[in-house]
């Protein structure tokens, strides 16, 4: 329990700092020394909070491996899947590694010793429906977004015009929904909201010559849905360790 209630509490800070306290306007301006310290910075604030302890080792190796992950990303790599996989899985590798050299970390801090053993496995399960929604609804979008740039240049001569950035916000709120009726047992509820958003988005289509935008929608709304299902499941299993 040890080592799961210290990468529980690493991971909920890394997705925090990585997908939600980490602005559009902080991810165009990375390249700059400042802001990349002051990401990386949020980031270990955030580890030194959730895990409850000021423990210098894991906090310095925190901001070290993840300034230097971000440079590397921002100055050497395209912005593409594959760095993007690489980015998360070395911060994920780091974070498993920190709790497997110091699992007691989040055992001694203070809020295990504040609140007690039994009402810390609460705060526990909170950490993991919190990263749970993370990774299913922004992280999600990112993972997605990724996955179909290769069909962007196709896109551009076969664009309908929304709201802007609509599609965005219908992304998250469809997975949003599609992990909560998971969570909750309703997995016949998915199926409607499948068809309700296929009818939807197929109403806005009324000619052959834009198969491109079917064929775009589709593939983004299995994708959308296939790692709702995937995290929400991921997050219920989880759950069940700490509230069994």
């Amino acid at each position: 329990m040890e080592m799961a209630a210290t990468f529980t509490s690493l991971l909920a800070a890394h997705l925090l700092g990585d997908f939600v306290f980490q602005t559009e306007w902080m991810v165009e301006r990375k390249r700059r020394l400042g802001i990349l310290a002051l990401h990386v910075a949020i980031v270990t604030a955030l580890s030194c909070l959730l895990l409850g302890a000021f423990d210098w080792r894991i906090l310095s190796a925190i901001f070290l491996t993840h300034f230097l992950m971000d440079a590397v990303k921002v100055h050497f790599l395209p912005d593409s899947l594959a760095p993007l996989l690489a980015d998360q899985f070395v911060h994920l590798a780091v974070l498993f590694s920190l709790a497997f050299y110091f699992p007691n970390a989040a055992k001694v801090g203070w809020w295990v010793a504040g609140i007690g053993p039994d009402l810390s496995k609460r705060y526990f399960a909170l950490l993991t429906v919190v990263s749970g929604v993370i990774l299913c609804v922004p992280a999600g979008g990112i993972l997605i977004a990724r996955l179909t740039d290769r069909f962007n240049d196709e896109m551009r001569d076969n664009e309908i015009a929304g709201l802007n950035h609509g599609g965005r916000y219908i992304g998250w709120l469809e997975r949003t929904v599609a992990m909560l009726l998971l969570l909750m047992g309703q997995l016949n509820a998915i199926g409607f909201l499948l068809a309700a958003k296929s009818i939807l988005r197929f109403g806005e289509i009324r000619e052959p010559s834009q198969r491109k935008v079917a064929e775009y929608i589709i593939i983004g709304t299995f994708l959308s849905f296939g790692w709702a299902l995937a995290t929400a499941e991921l997050t219920r299993k989880a759950l069940e360790y700490w509230t069994p």
